[in-house]
């Protein structure tokens, strides 16, 4: 036996090679079906759509939505567990429609909606990546392109014109703190009455105060009606406004024009004040906001059916801090059209001459027909001139009016041709 056993490790053999059955002797190999063991079924996901173009849409409007639909075409359960993102633009994109993870079934399907809004004015083009169990195909992406649209030029004219015929009245505040104020309005005035000469109106001035409580004030005119062809109407006007400062210290501008501009004084004591075919602009120089019970747009609306046309009446101030001391005065202006000028101010011959042209009807305020999406892409142009946006001697916006307002050297001259060109929101697609 320990020959045996010596012999069996020397060729290789084992203990199974003795007993295996010899085909000789009658005995048979272990038998093989050929068939091999059942392989785990896969999922295989599939995406109807590899890319999505959006085109141009206006800035911060939503597009119509957009489905790609994913579909298990496998046997075995697909999961998808997440959508990434790949490249840039992604935040102009809102994904919907289903919650992940999510699994399907063969021949299952899902529909995923895209929404695309550009919030500026270039290319959004990022690839939503969609990752799930396929063995095969583990991420699956689907390209999106979409840009923000410009937004339309909308451009409007306008030929500068002025009114031929004018009544002015000036509105003094003769309370005991507007001495000085007055005596700079005097020593400037003549440039206030040049621009009228310069543009050959046929104009006249009167004076009136905003003291209501003594008799000989009350909306009565303070001397003559100031016309061009007196010797001396800048000495004439510079006498009317001394009115001295021992006026009531509760100034009312507005009532006080309402009494100047309706009977019993209008045809009496005030008779002349206001010609039937002359456009009207009042003027009020105030270091005190109006004290009175009327309120601006009432006073507008009063004031501006004095005309046919609303566009013939502007009232402008001459006051200060337009947010507190100068509120209601300011409001007026701004719903007519007018000025409104700092008593503070070191230049006065600027503050004088603008409201002068706003009252003798230059277009110092333009109205714009839309609202300009974009205010740096404004550009105004006067016959060829490039108007600068500045507020001393150019243009400004004025978001309530939705207007444009020139200012100083930038007011286009009589006769003057003017274009604003500026960008339109188009409008969003509706829902």
């Amino acid at each position: 036996m320990r020959k045996l056993a010596a012999l069996l490790l020397l060729t290789g053999c084992s203990d199974y090679d003795l007993h295996r059955p010899d085909p000789k002797e009658g005995g048979s190999e272990p038998e093989d079906t050929g068939v091999p063991d059942e392989p785990t079924p896969d999922p295989d996901i599939e995406v109807d759509r590899d890319s999505i173009d959006f085109g141009g849409l206006a800035k911060e409007c939503p597009s119509a939505p957009e489905l790609f639909t994913i579909t298990n075409v496998g046997e075995g359960t697909l999961v998808v567990d997440s959508f990434d993102w790949g490249g840039t633009g992604s935040s102009a994109y809102t994904v919907s429609g289903v919650i992940l993870p999510f699994s399907l079934e063969q021949d299952q399907s899902v529909d995923v909606q895209v929404v695309f809004e550009p919030n500026a004015w270039v290319s959004f083009e990022p690839t939503l990546k969609i990752q799930s169990n396929d063995p095969d195909e583990p991420t699956v992406g689907v390209e999106l392109a979409g840009y923000g649209a410009e937004d339309a030029v909308y451009e409007q004219s306008f030929e500068q014109d002025f009114h031929e015929k004018l009544d002015v009245v000036w509105i003094i505040d003769n309370s005991g703190s507007m001495s000085d104020d007055l005596r700079t309005v005097a020593a400037n005035f003549e440039s206030f009455i040049t621009v009228f000469a310069e543009l050959d109106t046929d104009w006249q001035i009167a004076v009136i105060t905003t003291d209501m409580d003594l008799p000989a004030d009350s909306g009565r005119i303070q001397g003559a009606i100031i016309t061009p062809d007196m010797a001396d109407p800048v000495g004439e006007f510079v006498r009317q406004v001394d009115q001295g400062s021992k006026g009531s210290a509760t100034e009312v501008g507005f009532e006080a024009l309402q009494a100047a501009l309706t009977d019993p004084l209008l045809s009496g004591f005030n008779a002349g004040i206001m010609r039937e075919d002359a456009a009207l602009a009042a003027v009020v120089i105030s270091d005190e906001d109006d004290s009175s019970f009327t309120s601006a747009d009432s006073f507008n609306t009063w004031f501006s059916s004095l005309k046919t046309e609303p566009e013939l009446t502007t009232f402008s101030a001459i006051c200060e801090d337009f947010f507190i001391s100068c509120y209601k005065y300011g409001e007026a202006a701004d719903l007519t059209g007018g000025i409104v000028g700092d008593i503070a101010s070191t230049d006065y011959i600027t503050v004088l001459e603008n409201i002068s042209r706003a009252s003798a009807g230059l277009t110092v305020s333009f109205d714009l027909d839309n609202e300009p999406s974009d205010l740096s892409r404004v550009v105004v142009m006067v016959e060829d001139r490039v108007i600068s946006q500045d507020s001393t001697n150019g243009w400004t916006y004025d978001s309530r009016d939705v207007a444009i307002r020139f200012w100083g050297d930038a007011i286009p001259e009589p006769g003057e041709t003017g274009t604003v060109e500026y960008p339109v929101a188009t409008e969003c697609l509706s829902e």
